[in-house]
């Protein structure tokens, strides 16, 4: 290859320690040939200086130097339905194109040592690791892709953003060896910062702290925590009776706790943590057999004696136990162990307090809050077993939750919102005796509100197959077992694709969405169909009170449901089904009065 197709479409010292790593190019791009020189490398300018690195001093570059029809990079790669055995790379099809650019891309990152490698956005980070998942892009730019342009794309930079990774290129295109021990930083796009400002923040926090971090080779905690998670009956008394002694000496302990949960009905595992560096796992089941019997990790006396330190342990005055989201584990203590943990600081209620609207999830705030964090959450989504992989995530889970705790508990101290706090773990306090007391259900009372409302759910939907012709929904109507208006996808097909409205993107996912509020705006842009907009809605009110009144009732006549007080960025509450899945979403009943 020569030198000059080489560096074709690049920019910076050809040398330098960072690299950043863009997808592919705008307008902008393609008429200068070079990347990041449009509206989305203005803002990556802006991100860099307020992180304190000089622009001047990046290699910038792409995983493809070209720019794709429509702005789609999806579009450099093979339509899925082109070939029966198609060859997938990371779960995505390349295009011959895209097989010479990554190869290049490989050759430009090793032509010298690099300090870090910044991946922005999902389609680097796939040319740059193994971590992203992959799925059918169906939608670009609010619209529908045509099944034949339709092929396979990456995702997950929403969670690996922030991550200190090393670099994992495809073998299929023979990297270059010392490539895998290059550091690589994910971070979001900055043309997905443009269209959504409330990136902003995370993707600055994501330059300002880890990239001084790989200059000063400082990637990993030395020495590595220590995760003991298979301890003896000894080891794991012996740990417990400490922190029990060191409390009952009048000294305070914060403590980190958090469980996992084996087919959402056991408490497979339980974890501490007293020091980021540290965490112990108690394992409190062994195995599962193929008949569905569960084996014990311990004797009957060795378990009893294991739980009654743990009691004690989470009910002491002294101890300062701090949780994520612990409302929930609390659920499954009080079912199995029989004790209340006193509660002192939970992560995500404190991520409520300090930045309503933001997420919340622990993968999230090991990203703002850990000296060393990259995304561990996708391991597993369902653990069917309680292998050593359960229990070291369960290490890392508490691990995490401890450093946040006691990176939050200083911040809002400096932000002075004690008081905020306080009042929010009172609330948390208050939905946990709600949730145990439950609600008293006039059984008789809903059983004839169930049939009257039934049949004004039929009245609606006889309605609504008089309003629109059967013509039009019959084509993606009869590949589904529930009728246009049962199904919010085929009720998105037929106002967008169909009758072409202006599609309405729901504010968080993205996607194109046919829900309460979505129809609202529909109401208003089109006047002429109200009657269409209100008897769908109307429909769906009368099925969310129905799916309420239908919900499993506990002997005692009361509905126990599971009640979080930070799951809005209102700070109202939110109700579930409880843990055991009774109960449900309250929300779903209305006072009948919102239109008012």
């Amino acid at each position: 290859m020569e030198d000059h197709e080489l560096w074709y479409g690049t920019s910076g010292p050809r040398d330098a320690p960072i690299v950043i790593v863009g997808e592919s190019w705008g307008a902008e791009e393609k008429a200068r040939r070079r990347p990041f020189v449009g509206p989305s490398g203005q803002i990556l300018d802006s991100l860099l200086k307020e992180a304190g690195i000089d622009p001047n001093s990046v290699f910038r570059t792409n995983l493809v130097a070209e720019q794709p029809h429509g702005n789609e990079t999806f579009r450099f790669f093979t339509p899925k339905n082109t070939n029966p055995n198609p060859r997938r790379v990371a779960g995505l099809i390349p295009s011959s194109l895209v097989d010479a650019e990554v190869q290049r891309l490989y050759r430009q990152l090793s032509f010298r040592p690099r300090a870090l490698v910044i991946a922005a956005g999902n389609w680097s980070l796939w040319g740059l690791s193994q971590v992203t998942g992959s799925e059918v892009q169906r939608e670009s730019n609010g619209r529908r892709v045509p099944l034949e342009l339709q092929t396979y794309a990456p995702n997950g930079i929403m969670n690996w953003r922030g991550s200190m990774l090393y670099c994992e290129p495809h073998l299929a295109y023979d990297p270059p060896p010392e490539l895998f021990k290059t550091k690589l930083l994910p971070i979001i796009h900055p043309a997905a910062v443009m269209r959504s400002w409330d990136l902003h923040s995370p993707t600055l926090h994501d330059l300002r702290c880890r990239v001084p971090q790989a200059l000063r080779n400082d990637w990993r905690r030395n020495p590595a925590p220590k995760f003991t998670f298979r301890p003896t009956y000894t080891e794991a008394t012996a740990y417990l009776r400490c922190w029990l002694d060191h409390m009952d000496a009048g000294n305070e302990l914060i403590l980190a706790s958090d469980i996992e949960t084996l087919g959402r009905r056991f408490i497979s595992c339980m974890g501490f943590s007293d020091d980021p560096t540290f965490a112990l796992t108690i394992p409190f089941i062994r195995s599962k057999k193929s008949n569905g019997e569960l084996v014990s990790n311990w004797s009957v006396d060795e378990e009893a004696e294991i739980i009654k330190l743990i009691r004690r342990l989470l009910t002491h005055p002294k101890i300062y136990l701090v949780g994520q989201n612990y409302i929930y584990d609390t659920q499954y203590i009080q079912h199995w162990l029989g004790c209340s943990p006193r509660l002192r600081h939970d992560t995500m209620l404190a991520q409520n307090v300090l930045f309503p609207g933001t997420p919340k999830d622990l993968g999230y705030l090991s990203s703002l809050y850990c000296d060393y964090h990259w995304y561990w959450k996708d391991e597993e989504k369902d653990w069917s077993s309680v292998d050593d992989n359960l229990l070291r995530y369960n290490c890392e889970d508490v691990a995490r939750t401890l450093e946040i705790a006691k990176n939050q508990i200083q911040f809002i101290k400096k932000v002075g919102q004690e008081e905020q706090m306080a009042f929010k773990m009172k609330t948390n306090s208050l939905c946990l005796r709600m949730m145990n007391r439950g609600i008293l259900i006039d059984q008789a009372r809903s059983g004839s509100m169930f049939f009257e409302l039934e049949a004004v759910q039929c009245a609606f939907y006889q309605e609504l197959l008089g309003i629109v012709p059967q013509d039009m929904v019959k084509p993606f109507e009869k590949k589904s077992d529930k009728p246009w208006y049962r199904s919010a996808q085929q009720t998105a097909t037929l106002f967008y694709d169909v009758l072409g409205f202006s599609v309405v993107n729901n504010r968080k996912t993205g996607n194109r969405t046919v829900g309460k509020e979505a129809l609202a705006i529909l109401e208003r842009k089109y006047p002429e169909f109200t009657g269409l907009f209100r008897r769908l809605d109307y429909a769906g009110s009368v099925t969310n009170t129905m799916s309420v009144i239908k919900s499993p009732i506990e002997p005692d006549g009361r509905m126990r449901c599971s009640y979080n007080p930070g799951g809005t960025e209102t700070h109202r509450l939110s109700s579930s089904e409880n843990v055991f899945g009774r109960g449900t979403n309250l929300q779903n009943l209305t006072k009948g009065e919102e239109d008012e």
